[in-house]
């Protein structure tokens, strides 16, 4: 079965212009992002940006056979999408910590969907 995960993390002030940019980069590189999922072992990733009165924060959600897997991989991964991905964050997160405690309560998805 799949592993599935919401997370949660703090934006910088003023950071979250540039966390925009960089998402609309990946979605132009569609091709080159389908390329790690691929190799993380990765079903779907989709990523958000809550406004709060506090801060902005970004929001993943993904889906996997291992997440701990899609770490890993992630961390070792040589695509350069991926190595430019990972300096963004540092760049535009407050530490990268996940700041969300989720308790996944059910998954629904429609089998005849594509």
């Amino acid at each position: 079965m799949a592993e599935i995960v919401l997370a949660k993390q703090k934006i910088e002030k003023g950071k979250t212009e540039r966390l925009r940019e960089w998402m609309e980069e990946i979605t132009e590189r569609e091709a080159e992002a389908v390329e790690t999922l691929k190799s993380e072992g990765m079903h779907s990733e989709t990523a958000f940006i809550e406004h709060t009165e506090e801060s902005d924060f970004l929001i993943y959600y993904m889906k996997a056979d291992s997440i701990e897997q899609v770490y890993e991989s992630f961390e070792d991964s040589s695509h350069d999408i991926d190595q430019e991905h990972k300096q963004v964050l540092s760049d535009v997160l407050e530490s990268g910590e996940n700041v969300g405690d989720y308790e996944l309560l059910y998954h629904l998805e429609n089998p005849e969907s594509s």
